[in-house]
């Protein structure tokens, strides 16, 4: 009798561990989330020929979210390898927007710079929130114009919060 109620036991906390999902999908989801109107904030200040490479930024953020929601509705390790897939497109399509980005106006120039900064270091928070024994395929991410991007443990609202100070320095772009 007691071995049986151990059983149940073992094999109901066996179950409830496989369901449960680790804390750092749901942070990277929500910072993924709040990177996409930031992303598309973009179009309002840039040059209309860079609007692509904006909207490359802006869905590759979406993609990442979709993937993370699959991820946590079956954490394996084919859906793991999507979530680095994602981001390996989101990082890559940051820095092409950063190289594309060759602006004129000093004040434009100071926003695009500021916006993809604080994108990059989206991308650096998430690239962090993987685990490392899990994903060696992660590259390393730098912020423009600056070497390495250090993690700052930012959570969604850090993003926001210091986007609407860019937004509050330039009127063309909405806060969030």
């Amino acid at each position: 009798m007691k071995r049986a109620i151990l059983g149940v036991l073992l094999a109901s906390v066996m179950v409830w561990q496989a369901c449960v999902i680790p804390a750092w999908v749901n942070t990277a989801e929500q910072d993924a989330e709040v990177a996409v109107p930031i992303a598309a904030s973009l179009v309002d200040v840039i040059d209309p020929p860079l609007a692509p490479v904006v909207t490359l930024v802006e869905d590759g953020f979406s993609a990442l979210v979709k993937t993370l929601d699959a991820y946590k509705a079956s954490p394996t390790a084919t859906n793991l390898q999507a979530v680095e897939a994602a981001f390996e497109a989101v990082n890559g399509n940051v820095q092409q927007l950063e190289n594309a980005a060759q602006i004129k106006n000093a004040a434009t120039q100071t926003t695009v710079t500021s916006v993809v900064a604080l994108l990059t270091q989206a991308v650096t928070e998430i690239a962090a929130l993987v685990p490392a024994a899990q994903s060696a395929a992660i590259p390393n991410v730098r912020i423009p114009n600056s070497g390495a991007a250090p993690v700052k443990h930012w959570k969604a609202k850090d993003f926001k919060r210091a986007y609407n100070q860019i937004a509050k320095r330039d009127k063309r772009l909405k806060k969030l």
